[in-house]
């Protein structure tokens, strides 16, 4: 019953979009052209009653959606000297609220590690995060990378 009232409507708006009537008036034609624009655009939801029977006695296509293939997180690393562990517990929180499996990796006696993240991180102090070895940087900026989705984009792909 409800199909029948929307055909309805369906078939009235197309009715008013093709008419002539009133063309003579320039805002009703322009105005009658960029809903007929805006019809053409998703799809002609407005449309005559045998543009309708058409589109239904053929079908509708069968369209088959693959699932995407869950691909395997990024590496995380979340490097850390032993000194601020408030910052540490804030990226960690983080990180753990969007499900992102990490490492924590203490270089406090690890002298190499310790200069080679923060050189290749250009950053003066820990904790420093890496995703798939690339320097991400400190809290502030795993922050503002995860406000604007980029997270779960370098992590999930």
């Amino acid at each position: 019953m409800l199909t029948r009232y929307t055909d309805r409507l369906r078939f009235l708006v197309n009715e008013a979009l093709s008419s002539e009537r009133g063309n003579q008036l320039r805002p009703v034609k322009v105005l009658r052209e960029v809903l007929g624009t805006a019809n053409d655009l998703v799809g002609r939801p407005f449309c005559s009653i045998e543009e309708l029977d058409r589109r239904r006695s053929r079908g509708a296509p069968v369209v088959v959606v693959e699932a995407p293939k869950k691909r395997e997180p990024a590496p995380v690393m979340l490097y850390f000297d032993g000194k601020d562990h408030r910052t540490k517990k804030k990226m960690e929180e983080l990180l753990q609220g969007r499900d992102v499996p990490f490492q924590v990796l203490d270089c406090t006696d690890d002298e190499a590690t310790r200069s080679w993240a923060l050189a290749t991180a250009k950053l003066p102090e820990f904790p420093l995060l890496f995703i798939a070895g690339e320097p991400i940087g400190g809290l502030h900026e795993l922050t503002a990378l995860d406000v604007n989705g980029g997270l779960a984009r370098r992590v999930f792909g």
